[in-house]
């Protein structure tokens, strides 16, 4: 949709617009929402100060709980009761809270339990829950993300340092590559409604996808090693004798798969789209990481570098060059988006 922003007052000083045509436009003109907005951010603040008061008054899971019932109880009874977009932001603000606040309540009471998966599979029934019922993009790919942890798929941050894990590469690359399709497949079908919530949920799979790629690039896998580092008490001499007979795969077929992905997603997906240039982007990173990984900063290798980089200019301006020759090419390519 094309906003256009008119002067109206200038407009009609200069002669260019008739009084009529003016208060033609003034009726026509969108809604100030910029009051609305305000209110809806204050009240999140708000439910944000007394859920924080809250907690630090009565310490416990149970007010985490409460609390975020009452957040979800919010966000549905605005939702039905004051439809429209008067009360939007907070509805959705709440709808947030209580949903990761119902997903922080299962991670603590499951906390201790003997295996990570169990905690993993209902917060991403909680999220998906959320999404699907709150029509909530965001919630949808924290969806994803978090059933990337029933396979060790996940990221860390500590003290001026961030981590990026993928306990079982070719698993998530399987599951999450064939979640990626059906989410493309089902926003033909689904409504307008879901179509937004599939993109997002596709999208992220495919994030995931590239990610475990680039894990096992630079260490292979270990077919069932995530459920070890899950386990709270495994025999560190039962993993060992394991291992030893364990199902490995080394760093090259990553490596030699990512880059056909890659290429593929690249020159048969719609130009400008998100396949194509995140799978460009992931290209880009591969090729940085194999380079420092394999070659290093020697003077014979920078060198090869930068051969191998006009190689690719010359070669891109001469596809550009031959698009330009062929009557819709770029238009003709496929397009999974």
């Amino acid at each position: 949709m094309s906003v256009i922003r008119l002067d109206l007052s200038a407009l009609l000083k200069a002669g260019s617009l008739t009084e009529a045509e003016t208060a033609r436009l003034t009726a026509l003109a969108l809604p100030d929402k910029r009051g609305n907005l305000l209110v809806n951010v204050l009240l999140i603040f708000g439910a944000l100060a007394v859920s924080a008061a809250a907690i630090a008054l009565v310490p416990n899971a149970s007010t985490g709980l409460t609390l975020a019932l009452a957040a979800l109880a919010g966000a549905e009874a605005l939702r039905r009761l004051a439809p429209g977009e008067a009360f939007g932001v907070l509805s959705a603000g709440l709808a947030l809270m209580g949903t990761l606040g119902l997903a922080g309540w299962i991670a603590w009471q499951f906390g201790d339990a003997p295996s990570a998966t169990t905690t993993a599979l209902l917060i991403t029934a909680v999220l998906t829950g959320g999404a699907a019922w709150f029509r909530s993009a965001f919630l949808a790919a924290l969806a994803v993300v978090a059933l990337g942890a029933v396979f060790g798929t996940g990221t860390g941050y500590w003290h001026a340092s961030y981590a990026l894990f993928a306990g079982e590469p070719v698993i998530s690359i399987a599951v999450f590559g064939a979640l990626a399709a059906l989410f493309y497949r089902a926003r033909s079908a689904a409504g307008e409604a879901w179509a937004l919530l599939l993109t997002v949920a596709a999208r992220t799979a495919m994030f995931l996808v590239h990610f475990a790629f680039w894990v096992g690039s630079l260490w292979g896998d270990v077919l069932g090693d995530a459920g070890w580092s899950q386990s709270r008490y495994a025999d560190y001499g039962a993993y060992e004798a394991w291992e030893k007979t364990a199902i490995t795969l080394p760093e090259w077929p990553f490596s030699l798969g990512w880059a056909a992905l890659c290429l593929a997603l690249a020159l048969r997906t719609r130009r400008g789209g998100f396949l194509s240039v995140s799978a460009l982007v992931f290209l880009a990173i591969h090729a940085y990481t194999q380079y420092f990984e394999v070659l290093g900063a020697e003077p014979a290798a920078l060198l090869f570098a930068g051969l191998t980089l006009v190689g690719l200019a010359v070669a891109i301006t001469w596809l550009l060059r031959r698009e330009r020759l062929v009557p819709g090419s770029a238009e003709n390519a496929p397009s999974s988006e």
